[in-house]
């Protein structure tokens, strides 16, 4: 079964670092996955607490206060090719 995010609304609501090397996002409709920070050297090299400064735009886009990059869902989701969908 395939599933589009361009048809479904994905909205994050928080993110955490509670698992030693893991970052996990909460959605709004309850479901939460958890991504290694080996795939987001950026983030994993922030300090815990620079790592909690961060800002959810648009329910799918993240922007960390002590980083230049802008990270969107699709990037913790593995789905980077389909960013020409949104």
């Amino acid at each position: 079964m395939t599933t589009s995010l361009k048809k479904s609304k994905i909205c994050i609501e928080k993110l955490s670092f509670d698992i030693a090397g893991k970052i996990s996002l909460k959605f709004e409709d309850g479901r939460v996955i958890i991504v290694p920070l080996k795939y987001f050297p950026e983030i994993k090299k922030m300090s815990v607490e620079k790592r909690k400064k961060y800002t959810i735009v648009d329910d799918r886009t993240i922007l960390f206060t002590y980083s230049d990059l802008i990270y969107h869902l699709e990037d913790f989701m593995g789905l980077e090719s389909k960013w020409s969908e949104r």
